[in-house]
């Protein structure tokens, strides 16, 4: 029936879309983020990378509102993390703009790299606390690049994880900030998709019918993260970051 509406719909990537969206969401309801980590590889398996940043858009703006209001802390987020949030939400109209004129393998390859290498450094003990003393000059720095990373692949809140988990900030307050960073970086980025055309009805129609399994799976993962301590969340926290460097490097060779 809705293939009579919109002539390109396929079940079958509807199946694919609510399969990625469930695992990407109880990514999410552990460590507060992942859901494009998780879902948009699933989905480039199948259809197109700006397809898949297209159909993300819409849950990540809809989960991330959700979280955000549940987690609180919003304006003490706003009010400390500023100086990163203002360069990323600027650059990601850049990223979006490189997404359809500029090869990006390399960069993409070279930030999995980075990634993958801060990870397992923090993993083995060598510590990145260095940062919080310095949080406003490398707060706008990582901002901007973030920016521009996720224009390009969706993952604008990789590096700024990464820059809150060494300011040591506790559970809650992690959760807080990164939902109103990827809340506010999903409206930037919807914005910058469809200006770009990005976006058609097949793509608003595959994410609006793959929310129902999102919730599922988001909900399943918060009840998880609610039952691990402070030290196993982080480390949950940096296997997610080295995963999203495999994936940027695994998509620089898609």
């Amino acid at each position: 029936m809705i293939s009579q509406y919109l002539p390109e719909f396929s079940y079958f990537n509807l199946l694919i879309v609510c399969i990625a969206l469930s695992l990407g969401g109880f990514v999410k309801g552990v460590s507060a983020f992942g859901l494009p980590t998780i879902a948009v590889p699933i989905i480039v398996f199948f259809m197109s990378l700006p397809a898949a940043v297209a159909i993300i858009v819409l849950p990540m703006i809809i989960t991330n509102f959700v979280q955000m209001i549940l987690s609180g802390h919003v304006k003490l987020s706003i009010k400390r993390h500023w100086r990163l949030f203002l360069p990323l939400f600027l650059t990601l109209p850049i990223g979006v703009y490189l997404l359809s004129t500029v090869e990006t393998r390399y960069l993409l390859i070279t930030v999995g790299c980075v990634l993958i290498l801060i990870a397992t450094l923090e993993m083995s003990g060598i510590s990145f606390s260095f940062l919080k003393r310095r949080e406003r000059l490398f707060g706008p720095i990582i901002g901007a690049a973030a920016g521009i990373i996720g224009g390009i692949t969706t993952l604008y809140g990789t590096l700024p994880v990464f820059f809150f988990l060494a300011l040591g900030l506790d559970k809650e307050k992690f959760v807080a900030v990164v939902s109103v960073l990827l809340f506010s970086g999903s409206i930037v980025l919807m914005l910058s998709l469809q200006s770009m055309n990005f976006i058609n009805m097949t793509y608003l129609a595959y994410s609006m019918l793959g929310l129902a399994p999102l919730f599922v799976g988001m909900w399943a993962g918060t009840k998880i993260r609610h039952m691990v301590d402070q030290v196993t969340f982080k480390k949950i926290v940096l296997v997610l970051v080295a995963l999203i460097g495999a994936i940027m490097i695994y998509k620089a060779f898609v």
